[in-house]
């Protein structure tokens, strides 16, 4: 989990659990599912009988496949598409179909594939912070919660920034004396809202065991203060030293429909899910859990971590989480690995100094060769590899890391990865299409982000902060481009503010910074190098069919072709069509996974 943003928090807050209230959109808008025919069988124009169990029509199709198709309707028979293309070849289709939906000028799309996103929610903690404007309020709502709470135990939040506490502490964080003053017998752990920090009060620390002769792991910082004591923050891969500090797990049952019912809102029918830096591991029993039950209402792909300092025992873990979990819809395929650090505390790993402290590059917590042969064990192991690399740094790494697995693992077949790229060498660029890398992007961040751009990345970065996240360069080399959100670093994954994002470089929100929307796609105000737009097209296939080519699952779903798995969703407008600023208000007015619909506007259930 990673990424930037802290005087953005409206954008990177946690929205609350469960489905968005859309009910004003209105189900009916495009019509009830009006029975037809009685589901058995029709015959099509070369005599050949057909069957569906729906049928829509009047509106948009959006395939998404290999030509980029539009088609008139869409026929589904037992949760795969059965046809997708004209009216006039569709009538067969429709005099067979049980329910035949008029969509009454509304688009129906591929579901959508977000390409890294961490499962959590606000249910998975005590407490957030998210949102909070200042370290008072922080303070109050930490306070608010453990006197309210007294029985409990132990403390556990999420949210914190740094940026809002005074002197030293916008630094290094908040210190510990804070939260032993709100709770001086118990612990409390409270996360950063980028996931890149743990703040922990005394207690905390010696409930983990951490003192101030504790060794950091590689990549990672116990932050000290000047006497050589605890501070109160585990940065980066230190925060996995908390590993074993306890959440909140009997609200898993409940917190994880809830958050896969938001993403369903969302339009989301699959996601790649890998852990976060130390914490948030993928819920994996959770998941298989629902799927077992036949509830998960998402197809997953999920991760385990591989880190530096016991790369043998994170393997062994991987082979199991693997023989644990192959269903459909919920299957362990990946290996996530931390080339670097981020860019808010500037330990993400650059090629040159960072501009406003020329004696650092940034942090690893790998040794090349041992990243080398960590990745191919992986894709030896039958494993993706999927990369964490914020500097141009740690992008190199992770591409001769990947590029060493190509040439040591001949019959490797795995569809490696390298996420967020906020700086990648122009000399890297063609390497993702030389080595089969797909390129992970976020495009929600892909804009000079009010109050942020200017005092933290173009200060960290000088000139370089003008050509942050390229996108269209991997098109252009022939790479494979998938989008993501990072949730809950970026607080909203819409999807469909991500398109508009990508194809505009541009502002998509105002009111999220508290600042005036943009007019004119071109406003220099919030521009991030336009030059790396991307069309709206390409940025649909990039989560959907291009999403799903990186996760191995393009014969089963991404696009709306024949044969494929009935996932799509019906929304309000064509995205193809409409004014690029537009693209963000696009509503999703029905969900559907396997033919079987798991998001309803009207109700805000199935």
């Amino acid at each position: 989990m990673d990424q930037s943003g802290i005087s953005a928090l409206s954008r990177r807050a946690f929205l609350a659990g469960g489905a968005v209230a859309l009910a004003s959109i209105g189900l009916g808008m495009y019509g009830c599912s009006t029975p037809a025919g009685n589901g058995g069988t029709g015959t099509d124009q070369g005599g050949t009988d057909v069957k569906a169990d729906l049928y829509f029509e009047n509106g948009t199709v959006i395939t998404a496949n290999e030509q980029n198709g539009v088609a008139e309707a869409l026929a589904v028979k037992d949760g795969r598409v059965v046809f997708a293309g004209s009216a006039a070849d569709g009538t067969a289709y429709k005099n067979a179909a049980g329910s035949v939906v008029d969509l009454q000028g509304k688009t129906v799309m591929p579901g959508m594939i977000d390409g890294h996103i961490h499962t959590a929610s606000p249910d998975f903690f005590d407490f957030s912070l998210i949102g909070l404007t200042s370290s008072d309020d922080m303070l109050k709502t930490i306070k608010d919660y453990v006197d309210s709470h007294p029985d409990k135990k132990t403390y556990s939040g999420f949210g914190y920034a740094a940026a809002l506490f005074p002197g030293e502490e916008l630094e290094h964080g908040p210190k510990k004396e804070r939260l032993d003053a709100i709770s001086p017998d118990k612990p409390i752990l409270v996360y950063s809202f980028d996931g890149h920090g743990a703040w922990l009060n005394s207690k905390a620390f010696e409930y983990l065991g951490i003192t101030k002769d504790t060794e950091s792991t590689p990549g990672g910082k116990i932050v000290k203060d000047e006497n050589g004591g605890l501070w109160g923050i585990l940065a980066d891969s230190a925060m996995s030293l908390a590993a074993d500090y306890p959440f909140d797990q009997e609200n898993l049952s409940l917190a994880l429909p809830d958050y896969l019912a938001h993403l369903n809102s969302l339009g989301y029918t699959s996601i790649f899910s890998p852990p976060g830096n130390g914490f948030l591991p993928l819920p994996a029993d959770a998941y298989q859990k629902l799927a077992d039950q036949n509830e998960l209402t998402l197809r997953v792909r999920g991760a385990g971590i591989v880190t530096s300092w016991q790369t043998e025992d994170d393997l062994k873990r991987l082979e199991e989480l693997k023989a644990a979990h192959t269903g459909d819809l919920f299957k362990v395929n990946a290996a996530k690995f931390f080339t670097d650090g981020v860019m808010d505390n500037e330990s993400a790993l650059l090629l040159e100094p960072y501009t406003d402290n020329p004696g650092s590059h940034g942090d690893t917590g790998w040794q090349q060769d041992a990243l080398d042969r960590a990745v191919a064990s992986v894709n030896r192991m039958g494993f993706l590899a999927h990369l964490h690399a914020i500097g141009d740094g740690g992008v190199r790494m992770a591409l001769d890391a990947i590029e060493y697995a190509e040439q040591n693992v001949p019959d490797d077949r795995e569809r490696n990865a390298i996420t967020h790229l906020q700086l990648v060498s122009d000399d890297d660029v063609p390497r993702f299409a030389e080595l089969n890398v797909v390129a992970v992007a976020d495009p929600y961040w892909h804009l000079k982000t009010p109050q942020y751009w200017e005092p933290k990345e173009k200060a960290a970065l000088g000139e370089r902060a003008e050509k942050m996240y390229p996108m269209k360069s991997f098109v252009d080399v022939g790479a494979v481009l998938v989008s993501a959100s990072d949730y809950p670093v970026t607080a909203n994954p819409n999807p469909f503010e991500a398109i508009e994002a990508g194809v505009t470089r541009n502002l998509v929100n105002g009111e999220e910074y508290e600042v005036a929307d943009i007019a004119d796609i071109d406003d220099p105000t919030y521009l991030l190098w336009p030059e790396e737009r991307v069309d709206v097209q390409r940025m649909i296939r990039s989560f959907t069919a291009d999403a799903a080519w990186a996760l191995g699952l393009e014969d089963e779903t991404g696009s709306l072709e024949e044969g494929k798995s009935a996932d799509f969703v019906v929304v309000d407008q064509n995205v193809l069509d409409v004014d690029p600023l537009a693209i963000k208000n696009t509503k999703v007015l029905a969900t559907y996974l396997r033919g079987k619909k798991v998001f309803d506007a009207e109700t805000g259930n199935p």
